[in-house]
């Protein structure tokens, strides 16, 4: 039985910053029948309230890739950020590269050298910011997420120098091309599961996880049932429960008819 599904937002559901009607129709099918919606981002808890409010959903919110957990109000009732003493580390090393830093503390952000591929990120992501030039104006503080952004060519440059340094204390993935995503060791989409599982009683076994990019996997592997699109990674592809047989969006109406499947079967 799938009770829930927890579901990526950008390249997922969300288009072109709106939701295609296929998704709006089969959310609202996949609620009258009795499963819960969640979305799971990487996007700020802020940010993702946004589009939350938009579909009319009351449940918790997993941003960050998983370093945040928010409920319907915003209030925050999870959170597991990087040490100082680490990010200051990471900070280092992408200010050598052409990259755009965006630093996210108690869900506000930083950006540190705004670049073509980022600058827009405030808008785009209907959050404010602080523009910053000097190091000194960071705050200590932990951060929830390090992103760097660039050109993808330098993305996977730094992605490869950071897993050979830091593999064992990070989390590092990617969510687009050119987005570098750097999280706590302890924090994934799959692993913010078991955090949602406590805080709504539905059992890991009873989710299913989708998404359509590498930040995703684990989302998709841990997951009771696993489901992505025709047009996702071939690692998503071979790890998922269920490949739907049209890209995205449309293949949104698949998923729910596996769903409802399932469910009756």
């Amino acid at each position: 039985m799938i009770k829930a599904l927890i579901t990526d937002l950008d390249g997922t559901i969300l288009f072109n910053d709106a939701f295609p009607e296929v998704v709006r129709e089969g959310i609202n099918t996949l609620i009258k029948n009795g499963v819960k919606v969640y979305i799971a981002s990487g996007r700020m808890l802020s940010s993702i309230y946004h589009y939350h409010r938009m579909l009319g959903l009351d449940t918790p919110i997993i941003a960050y890739n998983g370093a945040m957990i928010g409920d319907k109000d915003l209030n925050i009732i999870y959170h597991n950020p990087i040490e100082y003493s680490l990010w200051y580390q990471i900070f280092n090393m992408l200010l050598e590269e052409d990259l755009q830093i965006n630093l996210y503390f108690n869900d506000s952000l930083y950006i540190f050298r705004k670049n073509g591929y980022g600058g827009n990120y405030p808008i785009q992501n209907k959050v404010p910011a602080f523009f910053v030039d000097k190091i000194e104006d960071l705050p200590e503080l932990p951060t929830t997420k390090v992103l760097g952004i660039g050109d993808p060519d330098i993305v996977r440059k730094v992605q490869v120098q950071l897993k050979e340094r830091y593999n064992s204390n990070l989390y590092i993935t990617t969510s687009s091309p050119t987005y570098l995503e750097i999280m706590n060791r302890d924090v994934s989409k799959g692993r913010a599961l078991s955090i949602l599982s406590s805080i709504t009683g539905i059992s890991v076994s009873e989710m299913a996880g989708l998404g359509d990019s590498f930040n995703d996997l684990e989302l998709i592997m841990d997951s009771g049932f696993g489901i992505t699109f025709d047009n996702a990674p071939l690692e998503l592809k071979e790890n998922a429960d269920y490949v739907t047989g049209l890209s995205s969006p449309e293949g949104f109406r698949e998923v729910v008819d596996f769903i409802l499947w399932k469910n009756l079967y």
